[in-house]
């Protein structure tokens, strides 16, 4: 294969017909495929020239990897005008084996984490309490010292086990990136699996979605107590980050605590200062990255990237809900407080209901709306200082 005749790992019927159909979303499809696909393309060239070099990647290097898996040396014939693949082992990948991979890693790793900082920062501008409880934390672990002289090695485990760590748990415990996480049995033979002290039989190569949003709403195993925005008996469809901190969270009915809960540090080994503090779910309860063998492979990397996010913004900046809408800043700046209140709550009302709308395509996200937001540097909120 030269680098003139690159991969095509899209189907060119589908690109024929997205190019002609006469839709506007047709056509900024067709365009985004084609310039993913280029870019793959180059990326995918350069990186098989450093395999075949024998270069070795920095860092996470996610098509380097899966490239070198299949075009080291040993693996292809070179030559000066591009690459031949040789006598290949069948479990070597294929390019389409490459950019699919690619692909669905790319995908998953960023949408879903800008998703839940997106769905995390929401929250909290609907939740001003919290976001002061995690404002205050965030500057007691950092202070005002500038993010780029951040330790990792020395804060993540704090981050992670106070109250950054039990919003993000929360927003996924609410709006996990997968609400349906398919599993299947072994094609070889039957699977056994116990269930409150009941054996059940699952059949050789039976498939089966575990329902993501049920499981983080079972009060048989969530610290719970009545809701104070619904008048439910339980509060399993709010955001309530305290139920994450056994400290913190008081008048919080405790859930079932059992010798199957979670040693990985609620879904993450994250070393034993990690949580704590944290309340650690019954395993299987809790399955924002899935679970088991299969479990996501970049939880972690996830995690990090969520709660570094929102430790730099709300070190700094508050967050409201934009109220453009409903009026302009004008007016906004002539209301007393009271009026303030009962404005922000039509924009929070909103939120709410766009946030409860959300689907599913490949990943939860808002589709169709939007929720603006506001960044404003403390000391300068117009609404999040007047709420509780």
């Amino acid at each position: 294969m030269s680098d003139s005749s690159t991969p095509k790992h899209l189907n060119s019927t589908a690109n024929f017909v997205l190019e002609r159909l006469p839709f506007k979303n047709a056509k900024k499809a067709y365009e985004s495929c084609t310039n993913w696909e280029k870019y793959m393309n180059e990326l995918f060239a350069q990186k098989v020239k450093e395999a075949l070099e024998g270069k070795e990647s920095e860092g996470m290097d996610i098509m380097g990897s899966l490239v070198r898996s299949s075009y080291s040396p040993k693996n292809t014939q070179k030559t000066l005008g591009g690459v031949e693949k040789g006598e290949i082992p069948e479990s070597v990948l294929s390019d389409s084996d490459i950019f699919g991979n690619c692909f669905v890693i790319f995908l998953a790793g960023h949408e879903t984490t800008a998703n839940s900082i997106h769905f995390s920062i929401v929250e909290l501008a609907r939740s001003a309490r919290h976001q002061r409880q995690l404002q205050a934390e965030v500057q007691r672990i950092f202070g005002d010292s500038d993010p780029t002289t951040w330790d990792y090695d020395s804060k993540i485990n704090t981050l992670l086990g106070g109250f950054v760590g039990a919003v993000m748990n929360e927003q996924l415990r609410l709006m996990p990136p997968v609400v349906n996480v398919p599993k299947s049995v072994t094609k070889g033979q039957d699977q056994d699996i116990t269930i409150d002290g009941k054996k059940f039989t699952l059949p050789a190569g039976a498939e089966m979605g575990l329902n993501t949003i049920g499981l983080h709403r079972n009060p048989k195993y969530w610290p719970t107590q009545p809701s104070k925005l619904t008048g439910k008996e339980d509060d399993l469809d709010d955001f309530n980050p305290e139920r994450w901190l056994l400290k913190r969270g008081e008048g919080i009915k405790p859930a079932e605590i059992s010798a199957e809960s979670s040693e990985d540090e609620y879904g993450c080994a994250t070393g034993r200062t990690t949580s704590a503090e944290l309340y650690r779910p019954v395993r299987g309860s809790y399955i924002p990255f899935s679970d088991g063998a299969r479990s996501c492979l970049g939880r972690r990397l996830a995690q990090i990237e969520v709660s570094a996010c929102l430790a730099v913004i709300f070190q700094k900046y508050s967050i409201e809900l934009a109220v453009d809408e409903w009026a302009s800043d004008e007016e906004v700046a002539k209301m007393s407080g009271e009026e303030k209140k009962a404005l922000y709550q039509k924009a929070s009302d909103k939120a709410k209901e766009i946030m409860r709308g959300a689907t599913s395509v490949i990943t939860l996200k808002l589709n169709p709306g939007h929720i603006p937001v506001r960044i404003v540097p403390k000391g300068e909120e117009r609404f999040i200082t007047l709420l509780d």
